[in-house]
């Protein structure tokens, strides 16, 4: 049995919103660089495959992402316009009122950015580095109109000095705004008029995104009911059974052949998360009959397999799938389908390896190919929260040689930011946040309009989209690689390692899996007369073993291995005190 192309979780979403879809249609209002991510990565990429999705249903964020940026733009287009629309009505004195107006601000913006920079910058936390970065690139900008010298570090008298030059800039431009006024006091009303205009576009623009995000946060289903052609290219690529993977590039550093992994330092399994869990080595089982081992090996083993691999894989998915039977609060979520990971390089040679569709047949040849280059794992998904954590296992399973090789690895996709969450707070929601948000959004008035020239962005981005085809994946091309470089769900999620209290409960649905694979596999074994001693010898030391398959920080110190080994000192103890562990004086 072979499930359908589309996954159970975007399923759920599609019919009920899951909340990890709320949080990323959220996360593209609040965030402008995530919603640049979704634009440039999955909106406009149409060289590039679509993650496959896990929990969430990228469709709804496509649109909110290019509704975000038409709010962002229309201000910043106002603002743009008031400046610059004038001169062509022969205004200039206009323009050059509202110029000075909006210098004001953005000198004012300028000088918060100095005032919030450190003297001597500490090591900071990521999101405070982050939030440094703006003011100084600002700062960096300042280089080219004051002569104090900018190297990522401001001395107290370059800090000084700077201000002195802001407060002279501000002196200047107000002075030069009040002559005009003095002598073209007939000017004074429409530019008035402009500064009333880009007011009120801030207003608006700040309630209407939290309109868009109360209606995120309450809509029974947030997928268009018409998709248009790249939605429907981008929904048919993340329900798709292929994946199509980046290989790293090609590396001579020796430090690499050290590492401890099978799958190197970048995860081929798109779009699930973070790799945390794999079997290392995995299990290699010769298909031997019961008996004594004493027994020559012709006699015992199997020359023909009793069973081909895509029984197997079929007997495990039902074995899985029925922890999602149970009733009531024992039940364990889980979706199980076939997952076919391909090579972008390969794709490139061989296009047969993408088909548009893979049936039945199709995914039983694959699954009993041996060193295809189609690599088939099952796919074991259990989502948590409404899709904000996700733990995916993967098993492969491999006959070849008269032996059997089982294979695993698990993934995890954990929670979004807060700020993407933001809005089911408490007083975050409703009216009065609509209010708070365009009086928010007109404070920050002074941010945006350094901000402006981002317009010229959003029309490159609406003539890619517009000129582009909606899918370039289909046919080959010339030098280009088609396998997926991001996907936004995980660049969205927390790091693994600061997961908190929810890390024991993905551990735990993890080994449940795992051991019921293992017991599974176990069963089939034997029910084909195959020896499962060693098979049971293996499986016992990986559900016991969590030091070699977890991928947190595995450290080992003070341990030695073989007869007569003993345990040295620490890496990082001093000479002397070993000296003085041999007594000190000779």
């Amino acid at each position: 049995m072979i499930t359908s192309d589309a996954p159970p979780l975007v399923k759920e979403a599609t019919g009920g919103t899951t909340a990890a879809t709320r949080h990323l249609c959220a996360g593209v209002y609040v965030d402008e660089r995530f919603r640049d991510l979704v634009i440039d990565e999955v909106c406009t990429a149409t060289h590039r495959r679509v993650a496959p999705s896990y929990g969430f249903d990228i469709v709804p964020v496509m649109r909110h992402a290019w509704l975000a940026a038409a709010l962002s733009s229309s201000l910043r287009a106002t603002v743009a316009g008031a400046a610059i629309l004038p001169v062509f009505a022969g205004a200039m004195t206009v323009t050059v009122l509202v110029t000075c107006g909006l210098a004001l601000l953005w000198l004012l913006h300028v000088a918060i950015l100095l005032r919030d920079t450190e003297a001597e910058p500490r090591l900071q936390p990521n999101s405070k580095r982050r939030g440094l970065a703006s003011a100084r690139r600002q700062l960096t900008l300042l280089t080219l109109v004051f002569t104090w010298k900018y190297s990522g570090r401001i001395k107290h008298s370059e800090k000084t000095r700077a201000f002195r030059q802001l407060g002279i800039s501000a002196l200047t431009v107000a002075l030069a705004g009040l002559s005009v006024v003095v002598f073209f006091p007939v000017d004074v009303m429409p530019a008035l008029c402009s500064a009333g205009a880009i007011v009120l576009s801030c207003l608006a623009v700040g309630a209407t995104r939290q309109v868009m995000l109360n209606r995120v946060l309450r809509a029974e289903d947030l997928r268009p009911r018409q998709l248009s052609r790249r939605q429907q290219v981008a929904d048919a690529q993340q329900h798709h059974a292929c994946a199509v993977y980046r290989r790293p590039r090609h590396s001579e550093d020796e430090d690499d052949l050290a590492r401890f992994t099978l799958f190197g330092d970048e995860s081929p399994f798109v779009g699930a998360g973070e790799l945390v869990y794999q079997w290392n080595p995995p299990i290699c089982i010769q298909l031997l009959r019961p008996g004594d081992d004493k027994a020559p090996l012709h006699e015992r083993e199997h020359p023909v397999p009793p069973f081909q691999a895509h029984e197997l894989v079929e007997h495990l998915r039902k074995a899985v799938q029925e922890l999602d039977t149970d009733n009531g609060e024992v039940r364990l979520p889980v979706q199980v389908r076939d997952r076919v990971y391909v090579a972008e390089t390969d794709v490139a040679a061989d296009r047969a390896l993408l088909p548009p569709r893979i049936d039945e047949t199709d995914m039983h040849a694959i699954i009993n190919t041996p060193g295809s280059k189609q690599h088939h794992f099952l796919e074991i998904t259990t989502p948590m929260e409404g899709g904000e954590f996700v733990a995916t296992v993967l098993l492969r399973v491999n006959l070849q040689g008269r032996t059997l090789t089982i294979s695993t690895a698990a993934c995890v996709l954990a929670h979004t930011p807060r700020s993407f969450q933001h809005t089911e707070e408490f007083g975050q929601n409703g009216t009065t946040a609509v209010i708070w948000a365009a009086l928010k959004e007109l404070s920050a008035l002074p941010r945006e309009i350094s901000r402006s020239w981002r317009i010229l962005r959003y029309f490159y981005v609406l003539g890619k989209a517009a000129l582009l085809p909606r899918d370039l994946t289909s046919t080959p091309i010339r030098n280009v690689l088609i396998g997926t470089r991001i996907s936004t769900r995980e660049k969205a999620a927390q790091a693994w390692s600061k997961v908190q209290l929810e890390k024991s409960d993905i551990l735990g649905r993890m080994k449940t899996i795992e051991r019921r694979l293992l017991r599974a596999a176990s069963d089939y074994l034997n029910d084909k007369d195959v020896d499962i001693s060693e098979f049971t010898d293996r499986a016992l030391n990986i559900i016991n073993s969590g030091i070699f398959n977890f991928g947190d920080n595995n450290t080992f110190s003070n341990n030695a291995v073989g007869d007569g080994a003993q345990v040295g000192n620490s890496g990082n103890q001093p000479a002397s005190q070993g000296n003085q562990d041999n007594g000190g004086t000779r």
